[in-house]
Order: structure tokens, then C-alpha cells, then sequence
């Protein structure tokens, strides 16, 4: 008889291991953990699995209490999301017996999520340091960049240089349902091609690996090794087209990642677009719509939960409400081709729409002027050649502003 689990259970503490060369110990990349052990401090993983955090965040789980660490997750559902809560719980639950002290059954992790570090070719306007070394590299060359985003100091570790640890994350790895590959951005990391070449050369093919990429490598050293493995999927970072895409993703090319994305569709037995909604691209998501359709691939909207200027709370209420029914009817409406069907779109996309239109908080104009005006400066861009439906309701902010 399979056990039950609480209302308010989550898998992942008991299957998951969050690795990032740059961070502290962390449930997942959705908690909040803060003043945790460094990895600099504690670089044995099967300690951290066998912590005392974990233990208690499993404990909690169990006895159907909402740890404080994964506040983001439960507001996203209480708002009508999807959380990576519920995604865990769909992946393993019936499959998984949560053990407090073990974890699981084998007794330790078995779905990964692996970011080596920094390293990055894109300066996301959304983004940092700690998950890009361009910004990382443009925050400590100029003190306008850091008066939003600090010096740009980052500790770094070899955590997963440690043998001992890669053993101790491959020894079950081929029980879950995936090995996550993020960044910066894995496709350019040495210790991702390291990683490959070890699950090759043990002949574990056939685990289901997970890319999220920014789409701007298209090396054939990459394509062909992936190409060994039988379980390819992607997350496409793409949060627009056109001018739109290069203004926050600086400094990609809207035509690389059109040609690179479907590179990989075509060795991916799945593949979507995470497009990150914010005030820069809320205007541009039906087009986004449009350009993955026509290439036969879904989109899912994430809102961006930071940096708060970024918003699309940024965004006045009173061009929210008139613009998100025009844009709900122009999705409905878009011709879909191939296997997307309306169904996803709508279960997607709409309901992302839905929860910004009854949302009746406003940012103030002053903070995504002056986040905005910064980057325009030191990048020598200007948001009006860009995205100039934002450039309309903040230039008069923007103008204001002494650097």
C-alpha cells in the first residue's frame, strides 16, 4: 500500500541536490536560505545530504508544514502558478519512499541540478554576477553598474572537482528523472564537458540529461557530444525576438539563436522556451508566441521575481488593464501549427496574463528609470531604440535622472 503524503508535501529535499560553484547550501534553487553553510566551508556532499538543514526541511515536509526556505513556491500557487514544488511531486511521488535520514530508498540524491559557476557570454539585464561573469566583469570595471548590483565579489569553490563528490552524485543518478545542466551557461563550461565525458565513459547514456541554454552556441564539439546521449532535453532562455532579445539578453543576435534553437530541437526528445516576463518584454510576448509556434515549439512564461524594478509591476496598472484582454484575444487567435495545441498555449501562457491583470500593485517609474538609465549608460544603448513601449511611460523619469 503506498503511503500517503501531507497536502503541503514537497519531493524535493528527498531526491534533489542543488550543486552551484557559486552559492551556499541550498534545498533547491527556489529556497531562500540565507547564512547557510559556504561551499567553501563544507565541500562533502554527503555530509550536506545527511545535514541537519535537510533533515529538518524533510521533517517539516512530512508532517505538512510549509518550511519558511520555500516561501516562493507556495505564493506562486496560492497566485494560481505552477511551482517547482508541484513538478517535483508529479516527477517522484508513487515512485520515491521519503526517508527523513536517507532521503530515499538508495540513500542519496538522484535528480541533479548542476551549475559549475559563472561563466557566461550574456550580460542578462535581469541577471548578476553570481550567474554571469560578463555582468560580473562589467560590475567590478564600472561603479554605475554597481550602484544596483554591488561589486560584483563572488566566492567560488571546486566543489565539483572533489572525486568524492562525483561518486557520491553519480551513484544513483541513473534512478531519477534527470540531470540539469545550468549556469552561466552550460554549453561553454569546462566542467560540463568534463561531467559528459564521465557519464560516457561509465556508459550512462541512457540518464536523461536537461540543458537550459541561452541558444548562442551552436560549436560542433558540443552538438556532437550531446548528440551520445539517448534522453536530450532543453530549456531555451529566450525572453523575446528581434530587438527586444538583444536589448536584455546584450549582446545576443536575435538570428543566432534562431538558427541554434533549432540545432537542438532536432537531437532534443523535448524541448520549451522559458520566457522570463518583465516589463522589457511583456509587450513583446504575443510575437514571442507567434516565432516559437511557427517553429513547433511551446512557450511557458516564468514572471520574473527579481530585480524588483524589472517587474512588470514596473508597469502602470492602467496599461496593463487596457493591453492584457487585446493580447489574451490576439493568443487565442494565433494559427498554431504542428504538435502545439491551443490547449498548451492557453494552460501557459493565459493564465500568466490572468494573474498580472488582477494584480493592482504599481513599482515606482523612478526605480526601472534609473536601473534602466544605468545599464543604457555603460552598454552605450538607449531603451527607446529597443522596447520603446516602456521608453513612453518612463522617459520623463528617465530624463529626470542625474548620473
Amino acid at each position: 500500500m503506498k503511503r500517503r503524503l501531507p497536502e503541503k508535501f514537497c519531493m524535493a529535499p528527498f531526491v534533489h541536490m542543488y550543486v552551484h560553484s557559486n552559492e551556499s547550501e541550498r534545498v533547491c534553487c527556489m529556497t531562500t536560505e540565507e547564512g547557510g553553510i559556504r561551499l567553501n566551508e563544507e565541500l562533502d556532499l554527503t555530509k550536506r545530504w545527511n545535514s541537519e538543514h535537510l533533515k529538518n526541511i524533510r521533517r517539516q515536509f512530512l508532517t505538512n508544514r510549509e518550511p519558511d526556505i520555500c516561501t516562493k513556491c507556495f505564493s506562486n500557487e496560492r497566485a494560481g502558478g505552477i511551482s517547482d514544488r508541484m513538478r517535483f511531486n508529479d516527477m517522484y511521488v508513487g515512485e520515491i519512499n521519503p526517508d527523513v535520514v536517507t532521503g530515499n530508498q538508495y540513500g542519496s540524491p538522484i535528480d541533479l541540478d548542476i551549475r559549475p559557476g559563472n561563466l557566461c557570454n550574456l550580460g542578462c539585464r535581469m541577471c548578476g554576477p553570481i550567474s554571469s561573469s560578463t555582468i560580473q566583469k562589467e560590475t567590478q570595471k564600472n561603479p554605475l553598474m554597481q550602484l544596483i548590483l554591488g561589486k560584483g565579489d563572488i566566492a567560488t569553490t571546486d566543489v565539483l572537482k572533489n572525486a568524492n563528490n562525483l561518486e557520491f552524485l553519480l551513484r544513483n543518478a541513473d534512478k531519477g528523472k534527470r540531470i540539469k545542466f545550468l549556469g552561466g551557461e552550460p554549453t561553454i563550461m569546462p566542467e560540463v564537458d568534463e561531467f559528459l565525458n564521465i557519464l560516457m565513459e561509465r556508459n550512462m547514456v541512457d540518464v536523461p540529461l536537461h540543458f537550459t541554454t541561452n541558444c548562442t552556441n551552436g560549436n560542433k564539439r558540443f552538438i556532437d557530444k550531446i548528440s551520445k546521449f539517448n534522453k536530450v532535453s532543453f530549456n531555451y532562455s529566450v525572453d523575446g525576438i528581434g530587438k527586444v532579445v538583444e536589448y536584455i539578453r546584450h549582446p545576443v543576435k536575435f538570428n543566432s539563436i534562431n538558427t541554434n534553437i533549432q540545432t537542438y530541437a532536432a537531437i532534443a526528445v523535448h524541448g520549451e522556451i522559458s520566457f522570463t516576463l518583465q516589463a522589457y518584454n511583456f509587450f513583446n510576448l504575443v510575437d514571442t508566441i507567434k516565432w516559437s509556434s511557427a517553429l513547433d515549439i511551446s512557450l511557458r512564461p516564468e514572471i520574473l521575481m527579481q530585480p524588483d524594478p524589472l517587474s512588470y509591476k514596473s508597469i502602470p496598472l492602467k496599461i496593463r488593464r487596457k493591453r492584457i484582454p487585446l493580447m489574451i484575444k490576439m493568443i487565442e487567435d494565433i494559427p498554431l501549427s504542428g504538435s502545439i495545441s491551443r490547449t498548451q498555449v492557453k494552460l501557459k501562457a493565459l493564465p500568466a496574463l490572468e494573474r498580472i491583470y488582477e494584480d493592482n500593485e504599481e513599482y515606482s517609474l523612478q526605480d526601472i528609470a534609473r536601473h534602466t538609465k544605468i545599464i543604457d549608460t555603460v552598454r552605450k544603448q538607449h531603451i527607446k531604440d529597443y522596447v520603446p513601449e516602456v521608453w513612453d511611460f518612463i522617459k520623463e523619469e528617465y530624463h529626470a535622472i542625474q548620473l
